[in-house]
This record gives structure tokens, C-alpha cells and sequence, in this order.
């Protein structure tokens, strides 16, 4: 079966089977992932933390996504079961997307951690002995990496072109945006699906531009690699940011091209249940809006508040609390009009906790803010519950999503 084929059936029959990492060292940018498959109708989907990938959590999966946030903290939740558990994964046949922190940590490293997932022979583009000078963004310039900086030449949208070649067939060039990823030197030519070909008005140079070019410009931005009877697709840039659908649907043609039709997967036992409906759902949906709704409140007032969080390697803005929030509110509001949810047993109570949980933290940091004290614990558990509440949540809206396709399509 050619890879024409093999995206029309994979489109036709609902497939794939994804699992997004949420877990350790994410940031929010996993829910960018969840929103462009919402939003092209890919529903078969799980949320995964390092403890599933620790077992056996991708033995029904076609795809794992992973997105942006701190690799070097990524790959120490993992740590070599999960690395031994991923590598498995790929060569019997899976598809690994890595996006930003996720196309770091495949790539080859002599460092602690990161060591353990050496999957693709490719190097950085981006590593420097003496750091260069930070124009702007200083908190958000550089990485230490050993002895060596990774540093961020430019944020924000650049220039990718493809190769014009199958899977990237359908367009030549457009917009990505970049906010850490690595610029890539492949090994072979024939791994890169897409470069970097230039900045745009909206690039923002944290560097020299003459040195901003010469680290970016004609350097990898999308590397495909055989492993086994698997693949590996790593993003520089944020394709699956959902502001750019253009950069979306490259992403979705090179997921339904490189799939394989030949994994074992188990079906989802809690879609034969019956949905909850009627004034339940109600009942149950108006109490999970009330909850969600005091947290909404709550960070909105955070934002006015002049304060950051650096959390291992990554920085943290107020702005990013309702990176988690507003996703989840979109999709209350759905499954209100739809008045219907599957929940398996135990999980209502179980987000109502969390969510409850989410508000009171929320609160409490501000008020911490307020009277000046170091809330950075705070801030570690408050984005903590956030990332629980938004799979939790969102597992009852996609197993809800699946079941009503069931139903339409028997």
C-alpha cells in the first residue's frame, strides 16, 4: 500500500491512534498538538505521561507526539525505560513527531539523560563554546548544556521551504514559528523534508541578525528518519502551533504518509458504555464550568501582576496560565451542546479535585505576589494541576468525541 492509500484510509477509518505526551518537563505547547487534531477531526486520542511510557502505554498507539518544554527534563522522566520503551516503539513500526523540546531529544547528545535517546544522527546547529551577546529576551536566550550553551537565535514566525518532494508536495514555502526549536544538521540530505529560508516581518532577533543567519538560514528544520519499521519526524518549528494551518497540514500529510498499517491496536472498552446525558449532564458540566470558571477569573487578575517563574530551564509567564485554562473552557462549552460525555468511573470526581485544587493554588499565589514572597513552589504545583485538570478533562472530551463518531458511523 502506497502512501496515497495509505492517508485515505487512515482518514476513512478514523485511524490513527494517538498519544500526546503531558508529562514531565512539557510545557503548555502539548495542547497545540491537541487542538490541530481536534480540529482535523483526529479524535483516536490519549494524553501520556512518563509513567505510560514507562510501561506499556504505546502498544496501541500509532503515533506519539512530543512537543515543547524542557528536553533535559523530559528525558530524565523518562529515563532508559522509557527511552528502551520508545525505541521499541518506533522500530516494530510507530511514528514518533517531535516538536521543539521534542526534535532535541532524539537527536545525538554525549549527555547525561539525553544520551539515552540517541535515534537520529543529526547535531545542532544552535550550540556555542562562548555564548554570543542576548539583544532581548535574556531570560529566554540560552540553555546551558554542559560546558556549551544552547542558545535561541530568533523567536517567533520565520521562512521554511520544502524539498517539494512527497510527503511536503503540496506547498513550497510558508510560515512556521520558532521559539526554541533547533536549527538541524542532517547527516544525509535526503532526511530533510524542509530549511529555513528566511526571517519575516514578524522574526524577532535575540541575536546579531548577521549571526541569527548564519546559525539558521539554510539549516534543517524538518528531518525524517528511518528507525527500524518506524519513522521519526522532528520539527524545529512549532508546525503544529494552530495559528498556522499551512504548517498544520504539511504536519498532518507526513504523520498519514509515514504510518504503519501493520500495528496491533486494542479498541476502547469505555466507548460501549452508555453516554451520560440529559439533566446529568448538565448537572455534571455546569459544576466542572463553575470550577474552571473561578481559575479563568483568578489567572486573569494574575496577568496584571508583574512576575516570572523560571521552573528548571524554562521560563514562565502569567500569561501561560490560560494557555491550560481557555482550551478546556472552548470544550466545556461544547459538550454543552452536545449534552453528552463518557466518563469512566471515579474520573468526574477525580478532575472535580483537581480543579478545586487548580483555583486554591491559583488564589494562593496571588496572594503571594501580592505581599512580595518567593512563589515559585507555588507556581511549580499550580502549573502541575493545571496540565492534570486539562488531560483529565480532555480525555472525557475526546473519549466522548470517538463515541459519537461511533455512533453517526457503525
Amino acid at each position: 500500500m502506497n502512501g496515497r492509500e495509505t492517508m485515505k484510509r487512515r482518514e476513512d477509518s478514523g485511524y490513527p491512534k494517538i498519544g500526546i505526551y503531558a508529562g514531565l518537563g512539557t510545557s503548555h505547547s502539548w495542547l497545540w498538538f491537541m487542538e490541530i487534531f481536534d480540529r482535523m477531526g483526529l479524535h483516536d486520542v490519549r494524553f501520556l505521561t512518563e509513567a505510560h511510557l514507562k510501561k506499556d502505554g504505546l502498544n496501541s498507539m500509532d503515533v506519539v507526539a512530543v512537543s515543547g518544554g524542557d528536553t533535559f527534563a523530559i528525558a530524565r522522566g523518562l529515563g532508559p525505560r522509557g527511552a528502551k520503551t520508545l525505541r521499541g516503539f518506533i522500530e516494530n513500526g510507530g511514528l514518533y513527531i517531535g516538536s521543539c523540546a521534542g526534535a532535541y531529544l532524539p537527536l545525538h547528545s554525549s549527555k547525561e539523560d539525553l544520551s539515552l535517546f540517541n535515534f537520529v544522527p543529526a547535531r545542532i546547529a544552535n550550540l556555542a563554546r562562548i555564548l554570543p551577546k542576548a539583544q532581548r529576551l535574556k531570560e529566554k536566550f540560552c540553555t546551558a548544556y554542559g560546558c556549551a550553551f544552547i542558545f535561541h537565535p530568533v523567536r517567533e514566525a520565520v521562512q521554511v521551504a520544502t524539498n517539494g518532494f512527497k510527503p511536503f508536495s503540496k506547498t513550497r514555502s510558508f510560515h512556521a514559528p520558532l521559539y526554541g526549536g533547533p536549527p538541524m544538521i542532517a547527516k544525509e540530505p535526503a532526511q530533510i523534508l524542509a530549511t529555513y529560508s528566511g526571517f519575516t516581518d514578524q522574526t524577532v532577533f535575540l541575536v546579531d541578525e548577521q549571526l541569527a543567519a548564519e546559525t539558521v538560514l539554510g539549516k534543517a528544520a524538518v528531518i525524517r528518519q528511518k528507525m527500524g519499521k518506524g519513522y521519526l519526524h522532528l520539527y524545529g518549528p512549532h508546525f503544529e502551533h494552530p495559528r498556522f494551518t499551512v504548517a498544520n497540514q504539511c504536519l498532518k500529510d507526513a504523520m498519514l504518509w509515514d504510518l504503519s498499517n501493520n500495528r496491533t491496536r486494542s479498541r476502547d472498552r469505555w466507548l460501549n458504555q452508555t453516554p451520560i446525558s440529559g439533566q446529568m449532564c448538565r448537572d455534571l458540566l455546569r459544576n466542572i464550568k463553575r470550577e474552571i470558571s473561578h481559575s479563568r477569573i483568578t489567572a486573569v487578575s494574575l496577568e496584571t501582576l508583574p512576575v516570572r517563574w523560571t521552573i528548571g530551564n524554562k521560563v514562565y509567564e502569567t500569561a501561560k496560565i490560560r494557555e491550560f485554562i481557555e482550551p478546556v473552557w472552548k470544550r466545556i462549552l461544547r459538550l454543552e451542546r452536545q449534552n453528552q460525555m463518557v466518563i469512566k468511573p471515579g474520573q468526574y470526581d477525580q478532575l472535580m479535585r483537581h480543579a478545586m485544587e487548580t483555583t486554591a493554588v491559583l488564589r494562593q499565589a496571588k496572594r503571594g505576589i501580592k505581599d512580595g514572597l518567593d512563589t515559585v513552589q507555588l507556581a511549580k504545583r499550580m502549573f502541575a494541576e493545571l496540565n492534570r485538570v486539562a488531560t483529565l478533562f480532555l480525555e472525557i472530551y475526546f473519549r466522548t468525541q470517538r463515541s459519537l463518531h461511533r455512533r453517526r458511523h457503525p
